[in-house]
């Protein structure tokens, strides 16, 4: 079972306070600080304010981006393909993370059998019960159960 300090640290990763210089930035994705520049010029990426006003600061959602916009130039786009493709994908999580992030209450996963329970939440059509998606046999199932007061 997850306590609710676990809980807690799932619902608010704080991966927007995650700051990296431009350096950084280009080891960690192979891109040259350059195209990094280059490429927040043309406005597909977007640094952060820094304290000095002259060095480059990343929040760690740009460095996926800037690996995610890499990762679609080797597969043959063009920087605005890549960057187009980059965009929708970082639409797509953000989605998610904004699920998680309003429905996410709890989780439970058994260590034996590996099957797991999470609990979203009030179910909006029956407030009194909480909408459980379990997941059984790698076979995730859906169950209304009374919400805990």
């Amino acid at each position: 079972m997850m306590d609710e300090d676990a809980s807690n640290l799932l619902k608010k990763m704080p991966i927007e306070n995650l700051i990296l210089g431009i350096g950084d930035v280009a080891a960690a994705t192979g891109v040259s600080q350059s195209q990094i520049r280059y490429w927040e010029s043309k406005g597909y990426i977007h640094s952060e304010a820094s304290n000095d006003g002259k060095n480059r600061k990343f929040s760690y959602k740009t460095v996926l981006k800037v690996q995610q916009i890499k990762t679609y130039l080797d597969d043959g786009y063009t920087l605005v393909g890549a960057a187009k493709q980059s965009q929708r994908r970082s639409n797509y999580f953000d989605t998610l993370r904004s699920f998680f992030e309003g429905r996410f209450v709890n989780m439970a996963i058994d260590p034996d059998s590996q099957q797991a329970s999470i609990d979203l939440g009030p179910f909006d059509p029956e407030p009194g019960k909480s909408l459980i998606a379990e997941r059984i046999d790698d076979h995730w199932h859906f169950k209304l159960i009374d919400a805990k007061n």
